[in-house]
């Protein structure tokens, strides 16, 4: 019953997933995606609760409860992963 984690910095964006296999998921964007500077992460409703003690950046109830804008974000990678997303889109996913 341990939750698959799953560092996908070098292959997001250009493989196919499950994200149903994975409790959680995470992803440096920028080798795929944008710019450096936006991380991505898919986590499972169930594993957002902290441990007790956690760093709150490290808090991923923290990001969730302020739809992932607990702080500043990185507004110029943000907009290059959209139009990339775009992008991918278009031109059939």
């Amino acid at each position: 019953n341990i939750p698959l984690v799953g560092d996908m910095s070098s292959n997001f964006m250009a493989e196919k997933y499950d994200v149903n296999n994975f409790g959680l998921i995470f992803a440096g964007a920028q080798k795929n995606l944008a710019p450096a500077g936006l991380t991505i992460v898919i986590v499972r409703d169930d594993l957002i609760n902290p441990a007790k003690h956690i760093p709150t950046i490290l808090n991923y109830e923290a990001y969730a409860k302020k739809n992932s804008m607990f702080n500043t974000p990185p507004v110029f990678p943000i907009y290059a992963a959209k139009l990339t997303t775009q992008w991918l889109l278009d031109n059939g996913g």
